[in-house]
């Protein structure tokens, strides 16, 4: 089912840790709703400025023909949220992806000759604070730029029903 033009809710729900406990993911009809406005309100305009900023330009060499944002955590349960915990991560009771107003992505840079470049995480979090601060074109609660032993990954909320509080958070946290 898509949530928006280019965003389903499979991709939004995906948990290999809900798979590995057979734990229920599915969204409420309230968070369905907020994940429609998560993505029509954050994934949709920063895809647009990533397809602005790399389609058909040149990155290390190659031209790039399409961009992807490859959602690594979307919307959890509480269940997958505390399963997280169990497994050694760091999920927060609070956790805006419990409401579906935050997603961990990366972005995937794909060239004409079908070459695939995960944009380093530091790039991508520099870029989004960079559209938020200094030129407005799109609006964060916060933008974390996470580190946990070998994964990294960029952290973004955005709080729903057009209410965001922009707090322009961004900072870098290690666990």
């Amino acid at each position: 089912m898509n949530l928006s033009k280019h965003f389903t809710i499979e991709e939004l729900t995906y948990s290999d840790t809900a798979i590995k406990y057979h734990a229920s993911n599915l969204p409420t009809e309230n968070h369905q709703k907020v994940l429609k406005h998560t993505c029509n309100y954050f994934l949709e305009p920063l895809r647009e400025l990533l397809n602005k900023h790399f389609v058909n330009k040149k990155y290390l060499g190659q031209n790039i023909k399409n961009v992807i944002i490859r959602i690594t955590s979307g919307y959890r349960s509480k269940l997958v949220n505390s399963l997280l915990r169990e497994e050694g991560f760091h999920p927060s009771d609070t956790s805006q992806h419990c409401t579906g107003e935050a997603i961990d992505l990366e972005v995937v840079l794909i060239s004409y000759n079908s070459v695939r470049m995960v944009l380093p995480y530091t790039q991508t979090f520099d870029l989004i604070k960079n559209w938020c601060l200094k030129t407005n074109q799109l609006s964060v609660d916060q933008c974390i730029l996470e580190k946990d032993g070998f994964y990294t990954w960029v952290h973004c909320s955005y709080s729903a029903w057009g209410k965001t509080k922009n707090r322009l958070q961004f900072k870098s946290l290690t666990y």
